[in-house]
């Protein structure tokens, strides 16, 4: 009887071993799974708030050079109306001068045609920025318009966004945990020593440094995962 419990326990011992065995190599793999889901998670919401963050900072950008913009054009439109009132005030000193009800010597009438020539030149020069001027103040409008129509809610935009990333960090911590338990545990041990596993006595205290330490975990759980 006891030569027929031999083997019994004996094919106990290695069947129990071997389950261990898969166990530990399914933990592993799993591990490595749900880590490289949790990186990229981690590098697409960061991503995502990065780019939010750069529109913000170019519309900013934008929103100042509008200002420079408007503040141009006013001191444009000012020296406009200026020209067109110095203008309007020789058209009428022409009139008082030089007005058909005016009797002029030759002398005058010549000086009269003179200054009727360079009002007439004045009236085209003034009258001829005013499109252009107008053209600018609608164009800048327009761009305002449609800024101030992207601009709406961006700031929620930039929110939602850190709080996306925010939570992938989380997970990543979660993750982080997981893995030091089975870094430090005593049957992995070897094996972490053999692949090199980095140390994870001291958790990263930045988002930056996570993600290192996840990649250099990740790294040498695959090591371990092909032996």
């Amino acid at each position: 009887m006891k030569s027929m419990r031999i083997p019994v326990i004996t094919l106990a011992l290695s069947l129990a071993g071997a389950m261990t065995a898969a166990w530990g190599a399914e933990s592993v793999m799993n591990l490595i799974s749900s880590g490289e889901t949790v990186q990229k998670e981690v590098n697409e919401t960061k991503g995502a708030y990065d780019a939010i963050q750069a529109k913000k900072m170019a519309m900013a950008a934008q929103a100042k050079q509008f200002g420079v913009d408007q503040n141009k054009l006013a001191s444009d439109v000012a020296q406009y109306q200026k020209d067109s009132a110095a203008v309007n005030q020789s058209a009428a000193d022409f009139k008082n001068r030089c007005g058909a009800d005016k009797k002029l010597n030759q002398d005058e009438y010549k000086a009269c045609t003179a200054d009727q020539q360079q009002i007439n030149a004045d009236v085209n020069r003034v009258n001829g920025e005013f499109p252009t001027l107008k053209t600018r103040e609608d164009t800048l409008n327009a761009k305002i318009a449609e800024y101030n129509k992207s601009a709406g809610g961006i700031d929620a935009k930039v929110n939602d966004a850190y709080k996306t990333w925010d939570a992938a960090l989380k997970k990543e911590g979660a993750w982080l945990d997981q893995a030091r338990s089975l870094l430090v545990s005593d049957a992995f041990k070897s094996y972490g020593q053999k692949a090199n596993c980095p140390s994870v006595g001291k958790p990263a205290s930045t988002p930056e440094g996570a993600d290192k330490m996840t990649g250099d975990i990740l790294t040498c759980l695959k090591k371990v995962s092909s032996t």
